[in-house]
């Protein structure tokens, strides 16, 4: 489960209820909108932390929830979770007055970075050094002793592998990863819309670089000028904030933002400095993180949440300025982005097997298997084809081979040219075969038949329903 870009945590809680739950279940949806509302909320959190007033916050919230970046991950569901970020944004800067609100704030990032650990690894690197900024503040504060902080964070620390180790994380060995230096952020990444935006143009960027994709919205842009106008317009209130309190967290959001630029820095896509040799003896922490560009998305929420709360305590004794100015960026925001972009509007492929003959299957073979297998970006992917086969394994409580997994073994590229499975053929899976794969099967001794236009085969010692329908258009 871990290492399919599937939700860990989801799939536990609705495991048990499965045979209550009718065959088409999914709750990828309800996902994502729990993830716009917890957006929306923890937004709001962080305006109240400057104003109690309900318009600002409603403002702030929304506008924090129509982030370019949020939207842009539709299409990998556990990487929508950008709430943890203005969660432990929030936990960073919220007023701790005393010890139990402080070691109730690590409780909450403690709760949070669970939550991570059991959604994306993405999460957790990014939660955690938000987590131990939150320990520094604490500590940096005297709310609490610098033992007790210590302690606590290497708690989270510790609960973050054991969740990882329980998921599945560590499983395995020869696990192949490649893409640093290319899954980057572009340093022109916070105004470049690579196609989201109705209002500005797009910019360069490498072919790869999407995963590095930080736009902060027309409206956010304008709202980041209108904070800095303020802070000349207003430098009276400017001198009374605390900005200390933010220090910590800046620090950790910029050193991820630094790390999201990856080996191979680029202006416009195009290479300004190679950093090989610094990133060389991290070999093992940037293959587990290839995609270095997701390491922008705290800076792109630091920079919004900035200046949403800037605004808003700057013109506190004159709120209807702050409100003018966050209606105007939520509008143009909201106009903005252009929502056709999404996964959500592209096109479904998928289609259903419909002949009753894989039903013979149930209770005779324990695995469904595509050969030579289909793993995306390692071997040949007939998506449409893994997809349809996919739903009849998991209709039919049978394991498949092929589709997506975010790491797989170095020995599965030889697996997608060989001739026969590794270790022959299995008297419990029934094998779909490509047309030009057929040969080394027959020879093989194999029995082979088309059932719905799709050749497959079994052992030829085989006797069951299925295997006799085989028979009915065989090929020999």
């Amino acid at each position: 489960m871990a290492l399919t870009d599937g939700n860990p945590w989801l799939a536990v809680l609705f495991k048990p209820l499965s045979p209550l739950l009718p065959v088409d279940f999914q709750y990828t949806g309800p996902w994502l909108a729990l993830c716009y509302a917890l957006m929306g909320y923890f937004g709001a959190r962080l305006v109240e932390t400057v104003s109690p007033r309900p318009v600002p916050m409603v403002l702030g919230g929304t506008l924090l929830a129509l982030s370019p970046v949020m939207a842009a991950r539709f299409s990998h569901p556990t990487l929508c979770a950008h709430w943890l970020l203005l969660a432990l944004l929030w936990l960073n800067l919220r007023d701790v007055p005393d010890a139990r609100t402080a070691a109730r704030s690590l409780g909450l990032a403690a709760l949070f970075n669970a939550i991570a650990a059991g959604t994306h690894p993405y999460w957790v690197a990014m939660l955690m050094p938000l987590t131990l900024t939150l320990g520094v503040r604490l500590g940096w504060s005297r709310k609490l002793g610098p033992g007790r902080v210590a302690a606590l964070c290497a708690g989270i620390a510790l609960l973050d592998v054991v969740l990882f180790a329980l998921f599945g994380y560590f499983g395995g060995s020869g696990l192949g990863a490649e893409g640093f230096g290319e899954f980057s952020a572009d340093l022109a990444t916070l105004v470049n819309p690579m196609g989201w935006s109705r209002v500005l143009p797009d910019l360069p960027a490498a072919p790869r670089q999407g995963e590095g994709f930080g736009y902060l919205g027309a409206g956010a842009l304008l709202l980041v000028v209108l904070a800095g106008v303020s802070l000349l317009a207003r430098l009276r209130e400017a001198r009374t904030l605390d900005w200390r309190r933010v220090l910590p967290a800046a620090v950790a959001v910029l050193l991820m933002a630094v790390y999201a630029l990856s080996s191979r820095v680029t202006w416009l896509g195009q290479p300004v400095a190679e950093l090989d040799a610094l990133y060389a003896p991290l070999a093992k922490v940037t293959n587990a993180f290839r995609a270095s560009g997701r390491f922008v998305w705290p800076l792109h929420y630091l920079l919004v949440v900035g200046a949403v709360l800037l605004v808003v305590r700057l013109w506190r004794d004159v709120p209807a300025v702050a409100v003018a100015a966050l209606t105007v960026a939520l509008a143009l925001q909201a106009y903005d982005v252009r929502e056709q972009k999404s996964a959500l509007f592209k096109p479904v492929r998928f289609q259903r097997l419909k002949s009753a003959d894989w039903d013979a299957l149930k209770g005779s073979y324990q695995h469904l298997a595509l050969f030579p297998p289909h793993v995306q970006w390692v071997c040949r992917y007939d998506e449409p084809l893994v997809n349809a086969l996919a739903y009849e394994a998991y209709r039919l409580k049978l394991t498949f081979n092929s589709g997506y997994a975010s790491r797989t073994p170095e020995a599965l590229t030889a697996e997608c040219h060989a001739p026969l499975p590794p270790g022959g053929l299995d008297a419990s899976t029934a094998y779909v075969v490509l047309p030009e794969h057929l040969r080394p099967f027959l020879d093989a001794g194999a029995r082979c038949g088309v059932v719905e236009g799709l050749p497959v085969c079994v052992v030829a010692g085989n006797t069951d329903a299925f295997a006799q329908g085989l028979g009915r258009q065989p090929i020999r």
